[in-house]
């Protein structure tokens, strides 16, 4: 399913309700099974023509996989079509992944591996596969190019791609000591562990073969009459007699009413808690079209958005004009609660798999041949008993810390991209300048307890849900997004574009000597110093700015399909280069027309809205938590 280029897809997920969820999951089951027993029977005859059928990415992918088979258990013409059209699209992703191990097969012996020494065992050279990485994106730009995405976007997907095509074949040798051959030894047949199932090959919610939809929007609360064709307890598959009611959330609602969202075909799926316990959720998916986005040549302000070491990101506007100015004053998002609650999580998780694997150590050491004779001894046996129960007690407690976790990196990341949208609209800012995705991982251990859990927080998927959010949150409200290289924007003066060195704090500055994780930034040519975080958003707001100078001075048209777009020749700027201009302080650009009173400006809560007098209009920022679990997942 693919939407248009000035279109965004929305999920909406909704539980079935209790009466329906054993037919639903024998539904998704069944299902499942399905799928797998189609892509295990294609596997093997599909692999010499894989990059044929991955070709072909648009369309409906059940068409094309009917050409090659039938159904392994046929039940129904279109639930068939359903089922192959997910089997299908799970084909073609590995057909886009066998195109990105063909491109990285050649390099792979290029020392991805660091060597075991005495003090730490084999791994992966994290700087080998960086570098291998930014040499093959000019290489792959021509692999993945859809018409949904911008430059920078697919700069980012690419580098995603390549790195994790990388690191699997890296694991694959830490495991075999050799590079996989071909994509079809290293990858596993892409087997379903969660039911599925998509209603897009079906006939309509209306004239349906396999489901029926019916939305009614006129009552308070907006309802959806949902029936569904599942097998039951003996196998025989018709059709649900009694119809599945589900009350649909507001903004789906608003949207469907307003005419704000076209509703396509809903997906059946799996959903597991902790406890073990399946239940089944529909998804409905809206097509939601974007607003248009400003032409690059009215873009007056950047906003330029750094990863923070002491903070999760700063964020800075730059004025696109002749000198540079600095437009607003920094904003720092602090989570220093939120980071201890999950750095607890964390330590909390390791050590449930340590206990894990001790007692699984200690299991097998039963299930030795020494130890096979004392079988029938009653000790033995309750040892075993014992270890089980321990371990199964330990599993359920690791999937509970992680599902918090989780949900903990949601919310703080549904509020984090919610700012920057405020603050781009607050400070006027039409392009969201962000520092690019490859900065994810750092490589080192880390220097005792707060240098590894700096590492691991760099390293987490918090900045990669921003990341995710701020795309599709972007194109609905009509702003531009664009990912720039990092390199240097922590070690390079705003003011002058000269190297400059970091240290812990300003009282250091001429007394310590400079670090690399210093959060003080100064520099002697010029003998500015202020906050590293705050330096290095300016310098990708600077970065921003030049691409869009860049732009205005050297356009080309590019063909995409249908559409003819102007880039400019190269985006690839560096903070070294000599055009990228230094950012001037006026002082009166940044202040805000109702300075806030007193250093500390106070918060009013009330309920789920924050208040923050001070700013030039009325702005509140709301989470969709309540207050209680709100605060208590952000500390």
């Amino acid at each position: 399913m693919c939407a248009s280029h000035n279109s965004q897809l929305l999920t909406y997920s909704v539980r079935l309700p209790d009466e329906a969820q054993e037919d639903a999951l024998r539904l998704l089951d069944a299902s499942r099974a399905v799928a797998n027993q189609t892509i295990s029977i294609l596997w093997p005859h599909l692999w010499p023509q894989l990059d044929e059928f991955g070709l072909k990415s648009k369309g409906p992918a059940w068409k094309q996989l009917g050409k090659y088979t039938g159904s392994p258990d046929p039940h129904g013409d279109r639930q068939w079509r359903c089922e192959s059209e997910t089997a299908g699209r799970i084909l073609r992703a590995q057909a886009q992944r066998k195109k990105i191990f063909d491109l990285v097969a050649p390099v792979l012996e290029d020392g991805f591996i660091r060597e075991k020494n005495d003090t730490r065992p084999a791994g992966k050279d994290r700087p080998a596969i960086k570098e291998a990485v930014t040499n093959l994106q000019s290489s792959f730009k021509n692999i993945r190019n859809t018409e949904t995405e911008t430059e920078s976007e697919s700069a980012s997907m690419r580098t995603i791609e390549l790195q994790s095509v990388i690191e699997q074949s890296c694991n694959f040798y830490l495991q075999h000591d050799r590079f996989p051959a071909s994509y079809e030894e290293l990858q596993p047949i892409p087997l379903l562990k969660a039911g599925i199932l998509t209603y897009a090959g079906d006939d309509g919610s209306i004239k349906g073969q396999a489901h029926r939809l019916d939305i009614d929007t006129n009552t308070e609360v907006g309802v959806a009459r949902f029936r569904f064709r599942c097998p039951n307890t003996a196998g025989i598959w018709g059709w649900r007699k009694a119809d599945s009611a589900l009350a649909l959330p507001a903004c789906l609602i608003e949207r469907l009413t307003t005419g704000k969202g076209k509703l396509r075909a809903p997906t059946l799926r799996e959903e597991t808690k902790p406890s073990a316990d399946r239940y089944a959720v529909l998804d409905f998916i809206v097509e939601v079209e974007g607003q248009a986005l400003p032409d690059w040549d009215n873009v007056e302000r950047v906003l330029g958005v750094d990863w923070g070491v002491h903070t999760l990101f700063t964020a800075t506007a730059v004025a696109v004009n002749s000198q540079s100015e600095q437009a607003s004053r920094p904003f720092f998002l602090k989570t220093g609660a939120f980071d201890g609650r999950q750095a607890r999580t964390r330590r909390q998780i390791d050590e449930l798999k340590k206990k894990i694997a001790r007692h699984k150590a200690q299991l097998n050491a039963l299930s030795e041949p020494d130890s096979v004779a004392n079988d029938t001894n009653p000790t033995s046996a309750a040892k075993r008993d014992w270890h089980v129960q321990k371990i199964s007690q330990y599993e359920r407690e690791l999937k509970l810390c992680w599902g918090k976790y989780e949900r903990r990196n949601r919310e703080i990341a549904h509020l984090a991209s919610n700012v920057l949208i405020l603050l781009c609209q607050v400070s006027g800012a039409s392009l969201l300048s962000m520092e690019s995705l490859t900065t994810l991982k750092s490589v080192g251990r880390g220097n005792g307890v707060k240098g590894r859990w700096r590492n691991y927080r760099n390293n987490t998927t918090v900045r990669g849900e921003i990341w995710r959010l701020l795309r599709y949150k972007c194109h609905l409200v009509g702003l531009r997004f664009k990912t720039c290289s990092p390199r240097g924007t922590s070690h390079t003066c705003p003011r002058c574009g000269c190297a400059a060195d970091t240290y812990r704090s300003p009282e250091e500055i001429g007394v310590s000597a400079a670090v690399n994780w210093g959060r003080w930034l100064h520099c002697k040519s010029c003998g500015f110093n202020g906050d590293r975080d705050y330096c290095a958003s300016l310098n990708i707001a600077r970065l921003g700015v030049a691409y869009i100078t860049q732009y205005k001075t050297q356009r080309v048209k590019i063909n995409k399909g249908a559409r003819t777009v102007m880039r400019p020749y190269s985006n690839s700027n560096s903070i070294s280069d000599k055009e990228i201009k230094p950012v001037s302080y006026t002082g009166a650009g940044p202040a805000l027309r109702l300075p806030p009173a007193g250093l500390v400006p106070a918060r009013h809560v009330r309920g789920k809205l924050c208040y923050f007098p001070g700013w030039i209009g009325s702005v509140y920022l709301q989470s969709s938590q309540p207050r209680a679990v709100f605060l208590q997942l952000s500390g």
